[in-house]
């Protein structure tokens, strides 16, 4: 494709340039939300006792919703792209909990005898941090597959890192950014090429004259030690578009809460490890006793169903405790609902000697896809994740949090090589980054990666987000096996 074709190629792909489409739908899921939130408390209340609250009055209450608007604007909650999920759940809980405490207030203050509509109000603030977060990952998904969503986007590249963020958006549609052209900076070749459907030039005048004719707004430089090299090209970046995203070439230092200090004009950026703090550990601690009260009644129930259900099909104990490294290097026994047969350590033995390919699935992965040991109940528990129900009771004893890194065994420390102390570092999860991306589908390499993100860029909303989406996951059953 040359240059002068480019043109007509971005205008039958690309309806427009702006963010307003995409921030005007989420402005629209999130008063849905809202709406939603205060009906969910008017419907509780009622439900206890009918003469208290009016719950068909609950609509009549859409007039506060300019009022959220309004607060979730100034929280830049708008348009809403490739907005840290953590950072929305802490924008959205604290913005709802302003937002609903202070219509309770001028409720009780401005009026008389509507008391329980100030209740209503409160009891609506868990419900907006819950389902806001979740309304918008939804409705995300829904429009990405419309040409209404998201904004083009310029992205400037070396060949060998190309592929990482490129890939990484067109294989997620719901981030907002869509590759519209690619400049290949390292590129001498007069012309274009193709990238997976995407136009591909070297940085010329005549492409940038061509892309700010177009109107597009956001350049993502992938960085490189060369680009200290084209200092001039960085300048006109900057310069021509509205808004630029710089992706570092060192990710090893990856916080999403960095700060910036300034050392008399040279700009540095600065991260915590929130979990090395006492109070932030007391916190999470605190987080996982209240969950385990919250989870002690159903799970007492699914306790009962499962144990009946396990004795029925298959002989043997109810529970099974496999040895894993916990904290500092602690050995812990992390217990499940056995979901194989008694001699599953024999089959699995006969397997790897007897059948090379599933034992380089097993050296892979320490999974089989299709284990012939699972039972019929087990492959039920396994696929809902019910199996690891009984971790509860490492939680509560304190081994394991609710959110943290993959329990890892002995034989897999290997794997993770020189990040093995920094994710024994911390107490291991029933849920997780990995458990979240794919489970089982997970390698190794990406369950690192994930888990040391995770240790780095730790908040109690992180952790909020991380159990959401556990949900949403396991009634998936995606990537479970």
């Amino acid at each position: 494709m040359q240059v002068e074709s480019y043109s007509q190629w971005f205008k039958n792909r690309y309806k427009h340039t702006s963010s307003f489409t995409s921030g005007l739908l989420l402005l629209l899921v999130d008063l849905v939300v809202i709406m939603f939130s205060i009906g969910a408390s008017f419907f509780i209340i009622n439900l206890i006792n009918r003469s208290l609250i009016n719950f068909r009055s609950f609509v009549t209450y859409w007039v506060y919703l300019p009022v959220f608007f309004l607060v979730f604007y100034v929280s830049k909650l708008y348009p809403g792209m490739v907005l840290a999920p953590a950072e929305e759940v802490r924008r959205f809980t604290v913005s709802s909990f302003f937002c609903f405490v202070g219509i309770a207030f001028s409720i009780v203050f401005e009026t008389d005898g509507r008391e329980m509509i100030a209740i209503a109000m409160i009891l609506a603030i868990p419900f907006a941090s819950i389902g806001l977060p979740i309304g918008r990952q939804l409705g995300r998904l829904l429009f990405s597959r419309t040409k209404v969503w998201g904004v083009p986007v310029a992205i400037y590249v070396f060949d060998n890192k190309r592929n990482i963020v490129v890939d990484r958006l067109i294989g997620h549609p719901e981030l907002g950014y869509k590759p519209a052209v690619i400049i290949n900076i390292s590129s001498q070749v007069a012309g274009s090429s193709m990238y997976d459907g995407i136009p591909e030039f070297p940085p010329t005048e005549e492409v940038h004259d061509v892309i700010k004719k177009l109107g597009i707004k956001v350049a993502i430089i992938i960085e490189n030690d060369s680009l200290i090299e084209t200092q001039e090209l960085y300048t006109k970046i900057i310069q021509q578009y509205r808004y630029t995203v710089a992706i570092p070439h060192n990710q090893h230092i990856r916080s999403v809460y960095s700060s910036v200090r300034d050392f008399n004009g040279i700009i540095g950026f600065s991260s915590t490890r929130n979990l090395t703090k006492p109070g932030e550990l007391f916190l999470k601690r605190l987080t996982d006793i209240i969950l385990l009260l919250i989870a002690a009644a159903p799970t007492l129930l699914v306790t009962i169903v499962a144990a009946v259900g396990i004795k029925i099909t298959s002989p043997g104990p109810v529970f099974y405790g496999h040895n894993r490294i916990g904290k500092n290097g602690k050995q812990i026994t992390v217990w499940k609902f056995r979901s194989m047969v008694t001699n599953s350590q024999e089959i699995l033995e006969r397997i790897l000697a007897e059948d090379p390919v599933r034992r380089g699935e097993w050296e892979k992965d320490r999974k089989f896809k299709d284990d012939p040991r699972i039972t019929k109940i087990g492959k039920i528990l396994r696929n809902t994740s019910l199996d690891e129900l009984p971790q509860l009771w490492n939680i509560l004893k304190g081994d394991m949090s609710f959110v943290g890194p993959r329990p890892v065994t002995d034989s897999e420390l290997d794997k993770y090589g020189k990040q093995s102390d920094f994710i024994l570092s911390v107490k291991p999860g029933l849920s997780g980054m990995w458990q979240i991306s794919g489970r089982s589908d997970t390698g190794y390499e990406e369950r690192i990666n994930l888990d040391t993100y995770y240790i780095q860029n730790w908040s109690i909303w992180l952790d909020l987000w991380i159990i959401t989406k556990t949900i949403w996951v396991v009634l998936r059953g995606k990537g479970a096996y």
